[in-house]
């Protein structure tokens, strides 16, 4: 498991139990292909159920019309707390994330392995660059939080590199039947 500290906010105007927030903010990677990688400040959101980004992200990647996507499947209308009116739309498209181990280091060769998904872009800001949903990130992830601490851990649940490892030990092996 790799540890990350919880990053330290405070907010003056805010109720007195609210003043001081430990966010779980993390930098990451985004990216549409060869030489299009966006590195991003994402806040994990264990109640999202999608990776959702801010639509200015898009044309970093090279992504000229975020909401041209390939089909209707790729438009998702988003509700808040009660589920009644429509609050946003975010528009998904295939990219490659990347979660980088050492957050002051951010080099793909300090990365978990990459995470094919899909991410949506919104076409109302958010309060933060980006959140790290269920679907495309902790479901991907063994997530451990310890607040009073002032921290958060990431064990990836599949790790490609040691997977094809694996695959790769098997074959080579004699089958045996009984």
């Amino acid at each position: 498991m790799v540890k990350f500290p919880y990053e330290k906010k405070s907010n003056p105007f805010s109720k007195t139990f609210l003043k001081f927030k430990n966010s779980p903010i993390l930098k990451i990677g985004l990216s549409s292909g060869p030489g299009q990688l966006c590195k991003i400040e994402a806040y994990i959101d264990t109640g999202a159920q999608c990776c959702m980004f801010d639509n200015q992200y898009a044309k970093h990647l090279g992504i000229d019309d975020y909401k041209r996507v390939k089909s209707s499947e790729d438009v998702l209308e988003l509700c808040g707390i009660g589920g009644i009116k429509t609050e946003n739309v975010a528009y998904f498209h295939n990219l490659r994330l990347f979660v980088f181990k050492d957050q002051k280091h951010l080099e793909l060769k300090n990365a978990f392995s990459p995470i094919d998904t899909k991410i949506g872009f919104l076409e109302k800001p958010l309060q933060v660059a980006g959140i790290l949903g269920v679907y495309g990130f902790l479901d991907q992830f063994l997530f451990k939080a310890n607040i009073p601490e002032g921290y958060f851990e990431l064990e990836p649940l599949y790790d490609i590199a040691s997977l094809s490892s694996q695959s790769a030990s098997i074959k080579n092996q004699p089958q045996r039947f009984s």
